[in-house]
C-alpha cells in the first residue's frame, strides 16, 4: 500500500509535506535548545544576553561563546552558520571557538569547571544524563571495529530510538 501511495502524485505531495513538517519541527527544537543553552551560559558566567550577542573582548564573554559554540555544535543539529547567527557571530568565529574549546578544556581548570557546569545544566534541562568522555571514546573505538553493514544497522536503530 505504501509503495502505491509513493507512486502517485498525491503520495509524493504528502511525503513532501511530511518532510517539510519534520524539518520545521527540528528547527523549532534546535532553537529551543540553543535558547536554553544561552540562558545556562548567562547564569554560569553571569553575563547578559546582550553581552553574548555583542562583540566583546571580556574573557567571560569569550569563554561563554566558546562553550556555547561547542555544546551547540555537538548537541544540536545546527551547522556553524546557524549557531553563529543565533549569537550574532560569523560561522568562522564559531569554528575557531569550537577548536579553541578543546585546547582550553584540557589546559584551563577554571574553564573546564565552567564548561562542565554548563553541560550538566544543559543535560539536566534535557532530562538526559550527561555522556561521559570515557564512555564516548569507548563507544567510538567499538564503532571503528564494525563493518559497513553493522554500522548502517546501528545508525538505523539509533534513528528509531530518537523518534
Amino acid at each position: 500500500m505504501i509503495t502505491q501511495i509513493e507512486n502517485t502524485k498525491i503520495g509524493q505531495t504528502i511525503l513532501s509535506d511530511i518532510d517539510q513538517l519534520i524539518n520545521k519541527k527540528k528547527k523549532e527544537v534546535q532553537y529551543v535548545k540553543q535558547h536554553e543553552l544561552k540562558s545556562i551560559l548567562e547564569s554560569v558566567f553571569r553575563v547578559t544576553s546582550v553581552d553574548v550577542t555583542e562583540r566583546s573582548n571580556r574573557s567571560e564573554v569569550a569563554d561563554a561563546v566558546k562553550i556555547f559554540s561547542f555544546i551547540a555544535r555537538e548537541h544540536t543539529n545546527n551547522n556553524f552558520k546557524e549557531i553563529g547567527e543565533f549569537i550574532n557571530r560569523d560561522h568562522s568565529t564559531i569554528v575557531i571557538a569550537c577548536n579553541r574549546y578543546g585546547d582550553l578544556y584540557k589546559t584551563d581548570t577554571e574553564f573546564r569547571y565552567k564548561a562542565d557546569g554548563c553541560l550538566s545544566k544543559f543535560f539536566a534541562e534535557e532530562g538526559e544524563e550527561q555522556p561521559k568522555e570515557v564512555d564516548i571514546e569507548s563507544i567510538n573505538d567499538d564503532l571503528k571495529k564494525c563493518d559497513h553493514y553493522t554500522l548502517c544497522k546501528i545508525k538505523n536503530y539509533i534513528k528509531r530510538l530518537l523518534r
